[in-house]
């Protein structure tokens, strides 16, 4: 006879194994397509390098900064619901790119902004699940979801490789990932109804939302700065496949984000650790910590600038360079989100960063686009050109970093301290899920 501790413990496996299976297959339907989205609407589309950056920073921006605008619609229709729903309409859209229909540009841009826009419901809803586990098993929860994130961006380019190289319909190989995911997500927990919300307890929890709401100056200032760090990292992620089409083809391209990959699941932990030593250090903090990993990943865009004559070789060392970097910065900067967040509820803070975030990659995505697909008469120079303004971007904002964290404790970021309690306040965190006992390292591309 299987006790109630054992099938408690299947029953939670289950639904972990759910939770890592949906998110790891729509990652890698979407990383199958991101990286090559631009060279691949120039190359099988005839879009010119402008229109398909513009496409391209429409998918970006819907995905990171839709949460946003969705937040009411995830709550009206319930967790659950709201995963189901956006796997169901990433599947219609992929499948309505990948069909070879004859689309206006209008069109094309449309379509990419919707896509963005489901993955984000799905995303968002399936974060504020695990945010409903009871406490013991958020952090499991949230480290099976990290997981799945880097598996799914592991495979994924390496599918987009080679369905590239092979002239493949690349939408419906994503297509296809998210119908698997759309299945999965039918056995994840919860029901399909929301669950009632009670009512503010008193006037002073509408006071206290309202302050809730409202960015200090050092969440704006801090997500404001950290855009150059986005701008750069956008010429690597989702411009480097149409700048080295030419010279390196699609399926070792693929290689090359794997291996980004590979090593964000294999090195987070010890180099987050080391991390922590370095912001304890009396000469250490914030600002040298951030400045450092700026400079590390200026030399790997520069080493990308040159990767069109010098080959696969150079590529993958910049790589390695480019993932050491965003190991540093990427969790560094969840934890200062938090850090600046004042009276902000730590919801409202992340979906505020993530349009900041999501604006700045969705830009830099559009423009490096622009600048690097050829043209009759464009030199490798000029075709370099984000590159070179991506090295000075990172240098820049580690100095900037640098400068704005020097303060009368050395930089180093304070432990955070609640506002002052507000009536009503806890229930509505505990209803959120915000509690800080789930806090684990996550990737940027999370």
């Amino acid at each position: 006879m299987v006790s109630r501790r054992g099938a408690a413990d299947g029953a939670d496996g289950g639904r972990f194994a759910a939770l890592a299976v949906a998110r790891a297959t729509s990652c890698a339907g979407f990383f199958a397509v991101l990286p090559y989205l631009g060279l691949w609407l120039v190359e099988d589309r005839g879009f010119s390098g402008g229109r398909a950056g513009l496409v391209v920073g429409a998918c970006i921006l819907a995905n990171r900064a839709g949460a946003v605008l969705l937040v009411s619609l995830i709550h009206r229709l319930g967790l659950k619901s709201s995963v189901v729903t956006g796997y169901l309409g990433a599947v219609v859209v992929f499948t309505l790119l990948g069909t070879g229909l004859r689309l206006p540009f209008l069109g094309w841009l449309a379509l990419a902004a919707l896509v963005g826009l489901c993955l984000a419901m799905s995303t968002t809803a399936m974060k504020a699940m695990v945010a409903a586990f009871p406490a013991e098993q958020r952090l499991r929860g949230f480290s099976y979801l990290n997981m799945a994130v880097n598996a799914g961006s592991a495979v994924g380019p390496v599918i987009g490789g080679q369905l590239l190289d092979w002239h493949a319909g690349l939408p419906l190989a994503a297509a296809a990932l998210h119908l698997v995911a759309l299945a999965v997500a039918l056995a994840l927990p919860g029901g399909w109804r929301p669950s009632p919300t009670p009512p503010p307890a008193g006037p002073a929890a509408g006071s206290g939302r309202a302050r809730r709401l409202l960015p200090q100056r050092a969440l704006v200032q801090f997500s404001l700065l950290a855009c150059g760090t986005w701008l750069a990292y956008a010429q690597v992620m989702d411009v480097l496949p149409a700048y080295l089409g030419s010279a390196v083809n699609a399926r070792d391209l693929g290689l090359v984000f794997t291996l980004n990959a590979v090593m964000v699941v294999a090195l987070q932990v010890p180099v987050s650790w080391v991390s922590r030593r370095v912001l304890d250090r009396p000469r250490g903090g914030f600002g040298p910590l951030w400045a450092a990993a700026g400079a590390v990943l200026a030399v790997s865009v520069l080493l990308f600038a040159f990767g069109r004559s010098a080959g696969l070789g150079l590529v993958l060392a910049a790589m390695v360079l480019f993932t050491l970097s965003e190991l540093v910065w990427s969790p560094l900067y969840d934890a200062q989100i938090s850090e600046r967040r004042g009276a902000l509820s730590p919801l409202a803070a992340y979906a505020l960063a993530g349009v900041a975030s999501g604006a700045a990659e969705s830009v830099g995505a559009w423009l490096g686009t622009l600048l690097v697909v050829h043209r009759p008469g464009t030199g490798s120079v000029s075709s370099a050109a984000p590159y070179w303004g991506a090295a000075a971007l990172a240098l820049a904002t580690g100095a900037a970093m640098w400068w704005t964290g020097r303060a009368p404790s050395g930089g180093r970021p304070s432990t955070h301290q609640p506002p002052p309690a507000v009536a009503g306040a806890e229930t509505e965190a505990e209803e959120e899920g915000e509690g800080n006992d789930h806090d684990v390292d996550v990737s940027a591309r999370a």
